[in-house]
């Protein structure tokens, strides 16, 4: 593989994206957001990058993972991101996890670990959430409705 565009001479493959990753936490940093950054690559290019943006969004979802999907999904005017591989500086959490499922991406490649990160901060969620309570069936024939209507209209 050819080394990456914007990286050290001679600095491929994984490393070249973590890179890329990096740099964007960095930014992030420097814009007073957690450090955090993300990478999407496919086929050896990089398709976006994109960092923590939590306090300038005010959104609490705006982690760097979450904010480099949204980037790809409107540059590619897609939602399927099969086939890609994301690089992030930090574990991701169990939302980014997910939202990375749901886009199809295919591989996660990061550099710290959830645990790196509370033990640094004491704070950052690991795999296990203890969430809000949650309470189910509250007018769920009407949303089951809504979504059966929505289903048939769809090919299987």
């Amino acid at each position: 593989m050819a080394a990456v565009a914007g990286t050290e001479p001679g600095v491929t493959g994984d490393e070249a994206f973590m890179r890329l990753a990096l740099a964007a936490a960095r930014r992030a940093a420097l814009a007073g957001e957690p450090p955090i950054g993300a990478c999407l690559v496919r086929d050896g290019a990089v398709i976006a990058t994109a960092a923590n943006a939590v306090i300038a969004e005010l959104d609490i979802t705006a982690h760097a993972e979450v904010m480099l999907i949204r980037e790809a999904c409107r540059r590619g005017r897609t939602l399927d991101l099969s086939g890609t591989v994301l690089y992030s500086t930090v574990e991701p959490c169990a939302m980014c996890q997910a939202a990375s499922h749901y886009a199809g991406i295919g591989e996660i490649v990061y550099a710290a670990s959830l645990a790196d990160m509370q033990a640094l901060t004491g704070g950052e969620l690991g795999v296990t959430v203890a969430g809000p309570a949650m309470r189910g069936g509250c007018l769920r024939t009407e949303a089951l409705s809504l979504l059966r209507a929505w289903a048939g209209g769809r090919s299987a």
